[in-house]
């Protein structure tokens, strides 16, 4: 059987690695799919698809997880949420299950005839990709809340300065 995580992975985190380890026992291989690679360079987004796709195939390979068990696609985000299921058949090897620690994502799948596994959920709070952004603009310790290869990349391409920067602007070229 072929498991499906999803995710924007802005950054990676402990609560993603977990959930991959999951789908990794659960599952012949799995296809991670770094969703919103449209987007980049903005509050809820700060890394481009490429980076993301880098921290996370850095972080499994410092895990010792086999690159032969799983591999790692970009999915831009569809707008009509109605049709969304379908496209991600579409555009995405064939897979049974998807593992999902979003609630409306899971809602939205198995609406549309997925089976969504229940994750082993870690601390929703602790491990938040969005407090973890606030912390690295803040000069917080969001170091402990990743694998160690996506802390040391991040810090490769001076994410902290990133979302520093984009937090601190008034600029969101999103909004014209």
């Amino acid at each position: 059987m072929r498991g499906l995580v999803m995710g924007r992975f802005q950054p990676f985190h402990l609560g993603h690695m977990a959930l991959v380890t999951q789908a990794m026992a659960e599952c012949d291989d799995i296809i991670i799919a770094v969703t919103s690679t449209q987007y980049n360079y903005l509050e809820k987004d700060p890394f481009t698809a490429g980076e993301r796709i880098e921290m996370i195939r850095n972080a499994l390979n410092e895990s010792g997880i086999d690159p032969g068990r799983y591999m790692i696609l970009g999915l831009e985000n569809q707008h009509n949420v109605a049709t969304w299921p379908a496209y991600i058949r579409a555009a995405l090897p064939p897979f049974q299950r998807i593992y999902s620690g979003n609630p409306y994502v899971a809602m939205l799948l198995r609406d549309y005839g997925t089976e969504v596994a229940e994750p082993d959920m870690v601390d929703r709070e602790r491990f938040n990709a969005s407090v973890l952004r606030r912390m690295m603009a803040d000069g917080g310790d969001w170091r402990e809340r990743v694998p160690p290869a996506v802390a040391r990349f991040v810090e490769s391409v001076g994410g902290e300065e990133r979302v520093r920067t984009i937090l601190g602007s008034d600029t969101d070229p999103t909004r014209h």
